[in-house]
């Protein structure tokens, strides 16, 4: 994998990775009734999963690239117009409201588990990794190596953005509450973007 198109994935990565999702929303919550040290036992739980699902498009991806190259291709292609649709719906959305009531203590297993379960139940998850990752991967490469480099880069901007939206909600929470449409339009217009980028490298490089 060239330089290049590690920075460019990078750049992508992390406009996509601050959309605010089921995963952040969660960190969110635990930020505000555990705090943010604890919260990071949710972040670690959230990026587990993810890499689980990453692996599993991996596996998928390899035998795309091993039966048709047009395959993949119509893969890249789907990829687009999937982010498209994602950005467009998040900002048509009503951003959730998220109440600040101190609970009890809980364990980190119990975060942990938590973060786990959310992001592992996220189907959008698998079909989000489908669509980003064909649109960086070479198929005369090795899907191995380049998915051992794009999966750990993908799961630490995942963990920085959680853990970011979590510090940012409970210090500023009035503020984080009443710019959650615009967090969401943001967001939303974030992915259209790159569904924009992505479309013109492909085009590009096909």
């Amino acid at each position: 994998m060239s330089i290049e198109t590690w920075i460019a994935f990078v750049i992508a990565s992390l406009i996509l990775t601050m959309t605010p999702g089921p995963s952040i929303l969660l960190g969110v919550v635990h930020s505000l009734n555990f705090g943010v040290k604890k919260t990071v036992y949710t972040a670690l739980g959230d990026i587990t999963a993810n890499f689980l699902q990453m692996i599993l498009v991996a596996i998928g991806l390899g035998v795309i690239i091993a039966s048709s190259e047009l395959a993949f291709l119509v893969i890249k292609w789907f990829g687009v117009i999937t982010l498209l649709y994602m950005g467009i719906k998040m900002i048509m959305s009503k951003p959730q409201i998220i109440e600040n009531t101190k609970q009890e203590s809980i364990s980190r297993k119990k975060m942990f588990t938590s973060g786990f379960v959310v992001a592992a139940g996220n189907p959008k998850a698998i079909i989000f990794f489908t669509a980003f990752f064909p649109q960086f991967i070479d198929p005369q490469q090795s899907l191995l190596l380049q998915m051992s480099i794009l999966c750990p880069t993908m799961a630490l901007l995942d963990f920085t953005w959680v853990m970011i939206y979590a510090i940012s909600a409970n210090k500023f929470f009035d503020r984080f509450q009443s710019n959650a449409s615009y967090i969401n339009k943001f967001g939303g217009g974030a992915l259209i973007g790159a569904s924009g980028f992505l479309a013109m490298s492909s085009k590009s490089g096909n």
